[in-house]
């Protein structure tokens, strides 16, 4: 399965953090690349996530998440869930087309699969 960023700005956004702050990718523990991809997936989301993420983890307690849209809300809860592994979202939810885009849902599911199969799935060039 090819992983799909939600746009051309989440790739970039995406990437150039990974680039200038993850030493190796490819040791760096899935939860934290999928959080990561999740968070970057949004610009007001990312704006506010930025500050919260170090090199290796995500201080989720720390976001201020007030005045954020229903799809950057589920991007969150979706980093947040997959990176302390818990269950925050629900499927019904994801399903829910009044709720949440397509295209949101897809970033989901993207970050999902990275949880599971790692960074490998982006064919990422260390």
């Amino acid at each position: 399965m090819k992983t799909k960023f939600k746009s051309a700005w989440h790739r970039k956004t995406f990437t150039e953090f990974i680039a200038a702050n993850v030493h190796n990718p490819y040791s760096s523990r899935n939860e934290y690349v999928a959080a990561v991809f999740l968070l970057s997936a949004d610009k007001f989301l990312w704006k506010r996530a930025r500050s919260a993420l170090t090199g290796y983890s995500v201080n989720f307690k720390s976001l201020d998440i007030t005045g954020i849209s229903t799809e950057s809300y589920a991007l969150f809860t979706a980093a947040k869930a997959v990176y302390h592994g818990s269950v925050d979202i629900s499927l019904h939810e994801l399903c829910d087309v009044n709720l949440i885009d397509n295209s949101t849902v897809m970033t989901i599911f993207a970050g999902v699969m990275l949880f599971r199969d790692g960074i490998g799935l982006l064919n990422w060039r260390v």
